[in-house]
């Protein structure tokens, strides 16, 4: 595919940010009903992920304190689950292990979990 000559959009960056920004803004492109292919081009001096966000250690997990933060996840895995083979999301589990002083707050966070 050639590097399109023109675009209503350029995304500076093709890491966790700059593709996040370029999907929702196309599903509202989208939603309108207006737009084409090569309305969103995302540029990258490296290739995608190949900054900060490629060498994250890649763990998903949603036993976080604050709520907003669980429910933001639990909203990414959705999507991310919408189509695994598109996202490479490739869920293998995850455990924690905390001090016994901390029961109360992760069972706590537990079931805040299972009402998302």
């Amino acid at each position: 595919m050639a590097f399109p000559t023109k675009a209503k959009y350029v995304i500076i960056g093709a890491g966790i940010h700059g593709l996040s920004t370029a999907w929702h803004l196309a599903e509202k492109i989208k939603k309108k009903g207006n737009g084409s292919n090569n309305d969103i081009v995302v540029i990258d001096k490296g290739g995608i992920a190949s900054g900060a966000s490629g060498i994250a250690c890649g763990v998903v997990r949603n036993n976080y304190f604050q709520p907003a933060m669980r429910e933001l996840m639990a909203h990414s895995v959705k999507v991310w689950e919408s189509d695994p083979k598109t996202f490479h999301y490739h869920p293998i589990g995850y455990m924690q292990i905390s001090p016994e002083s901390m029961r109360k707050d992760v069972t706590s966070i537990y079931e805040q979990q299972k009402a998302i």
